[in-house]
């Protein structure tokens, strides 16, 4: 959707390198905040109704929390990002149009009212990430102990490219609140940017199982941090772990969207190809093209699978082939790299063919 909003983003991984100073905050430090029945049952509720694609059940759901606890930051981020959902399925400028007249009104409650909460709302539906910056800092000077937003300040922050300064003000929202599982998902990322992989792999680790029956984490959030911590297992040479992290997930989140469903399938692919399972590995891509059947990344993963099991076989020569058909007249240089790669594999499989011949 055009004009979206800054911090209603799911953040990537982005793997970076370069050394940083050592972090401070630990998972010994994470503390378990249990939610009220009634509220839970509520939100599991909502998170039904947006599964089945009710956004509508699930608005008036998080509307009648909000009205219930007012001063509660993560309710009313959940109300927002449904009442940004309606968007979805509308044409381009009438979802714009929805989005520009969200952010207003954020933004005019704010500047009437401007609390802690109010102005954090603010902040998330801003588009540019200084205006969002500006906001989080005027609800930190109404309460510097804000936890929602320093960890508001160090995602604007990091989308500014400021990342030691997002480390250090994510590890303030903990230290003022370890229960706020947002701010641990986002101090998760930013050490696998800044290189800290074994704290980044046990933080994820952590914020997964915290967050495993917690109805306020989406499926999708879990599922994009289930694939970071396989990217990064896999880097880390620990196969064994990131098979069983993606098999369980592949089983237990049966509803994952298509994107989450391959990217996980391609992952486990990877680690069952490091650990020297090619059968397991061809399965778990076979899934990954299943959802998404013409992605060049997939085709090529097939494709030397192949051609590691069984070398310069015609199942192997079929995959690449498709490769060159895949990238007929493309102009992306990783699309164009990747027919060169598959033109260099047909041409040794023609040679070995011709030797075989004489």
């Amino acid at each position: 959707m055009r004009c979206a909003p800054l911090l209603l983003g799911s953040i990537l991984l982005y793997s970076g390198c370069g050394a940083t100073a050592e972090s401070v905050v630990g998972a010994q430090d994470f503390v378990l905040a249990p939610l009220q029945p009634e509220v839970a049952t509520i939100l599991e509720g909502a998170r039904e109704s947006l599964r089945s694609g009710d956004v509508s059940g699930a608005s008036d759901r998080y509307s009648s929390l909000v009205a219930a606890h007012p001063e509660d930051p993560w309710l009313a981020i959940l109300y927002q990002e449904t009442r940004y959902q309606f968007a979805e399925g509308l044409e381009e400028e009438e979802a714009a149009a929805l989005a520009h007249n969200l952010r207003a009104s954020y933004r005019e409650r704010a500047e009437a009212n401007p609390t802690p909460v109010n102005l954090l709302l603010a902040a998330r539906s801003e588009t540019d990430a200084y205006a969002a910056l500006y906001l989080a800092e005027r609800a930190l000077e109404l309460d510097p102990t804000f936890a929602w937003g320093r960890y508001a300040r160090a995602h604007t922050l990091s989308l500014l490219g400021k990342m030691q300064d997002a480390k250090a003000e994510v590890e303030r929202a903990i230290s003022f609140d370890p229960s706020l599982l947002p701010a641990w998902r986002l101090l998760a990322w930013l050490r696998s940017r800044a290189g800290e992989r074994d704290l980044a792999i046990q933080t994820w680790g952590m914020w997964l199982e915290a967050v495993r029956d917690d109805p306020r984490v989406s499926d999708a959030a879990r599922s994009e941090a289930i694939c970071d911590l396989g990217l990064l297992l896999v880097r880390a040479k620990r196969h064994e772990e990131a098979i069983t992290l993606l098999d369980t997930a592949l089983l237990d989140l049966s509803e994952l969207e298509i994107g989450s469903r391959s990217r996980s399938s391609s992952l486990l692919a990877v680690a069952a190809s490091e650990a020297g399972a090619l059968e397991e590995a061809l399965l778990a891509l076979e899934s990954a093209r299943e959802a998404e059947p013409r992605k060049l990344l997939f085709i090529v993963q097939e494709a030397l699978l192949l051609e590691r099991l069984k070398p310069h076989s015609e199942a192997a020569h079929a995959a690449w082939s498709e490769v060159i058909r895949q990238t007929q007249g493309a102009t992306d240089i990783g699309a164009l790299l990747q027919r060169t790669r598959a033109e260099a594999h047909l041409a040794g499989m023609s040679v070995l063919e011709d030797e075989g011949a004489n």
